[in-house]
């Protein structure tokens, strides 16, 4: 760009004159400015904190890619329902809406084959998927496996008050993240 613009690379900024050396200068920050806005997290958000501290994660990661990072989910306290994964965006983005289209096509995608994993991986008929960006703006979405047998009672949101849900502890949620992991690692998603 700066070839056609100044007809100098630009490592030759010797060449230019003071006020193209102030352009230039200009332009890179400009552009850092922009590239730092899009990527921006928010300190105040929960899923903007989990992609600064992702080491806390590493366990239980089963996919990341530029856009998405995708891990299971622990409960707060106590066993955790196994085959829940929580995909969320990279950058804050408050709203499905506000996703651009290769963030849009690539979430498509990654629900699927995260899906397909599940599936495969629990043997599970089915599974759910919900999002509800209520307590946390920023985008995020939950597949579940929806196992067998459960009881109408326990459909749906209800499904980890079922009381032969399998549940496990963290060596259980990253066994199972593993397992994902290498399921996800052998799709191609994009």
């Amino acid at each position: 760009m700066l070839d056609e613009w100044f007809g100098v690379r630009p490592y030759d900024r010797s060449m230019l004159n003071d006020a193209g050396q102030l352009l230039i200068c200009w332009w890179q920050l400009r552009l850092t400015e922009t590239h730092a806005a899009a990527v921006e997290l928010d300190d105040e958000c929960l899923f903007c904190r989990r992609m600064k501290e992702r080491s806390l994660l590493k366990e239980r990661l089963v996919y990341e890619d530029e856009y998405f990072h995708a891990s299971h989910h622990i409960a707060e306290k106590g066993s955790s329902l196994l085959g829940v994964v929580l995909l969320q965006s990279k950058r804050h983005v408050n709203d499905l809406s506000e996703l651009d289209d290769s963030e849009a096509k690539d979430l498509g995608l990654l629900l699927k084959e995260v899906s397909r994993a599940l599936k495969e991986t629990m043997k599970a008929p089915w599974t759910y998927c919900y999002s509800f960006l209520e307590g946390v703006r920023h985008v995020h979405v939950f597949v579940a496996a929806r196992y067998d047998g459960l009881p109408r009672e326990y459909l749906r949101l209800n499904i980890g008050e079922w009381p032969q849900a399998p549940v496990g502890g963290i060596p259980q949620v990253n066994e199972l993240a593993s397992r994902l992991r290498v399921s996800l690692s052998e799709r191609e998603i994009h």
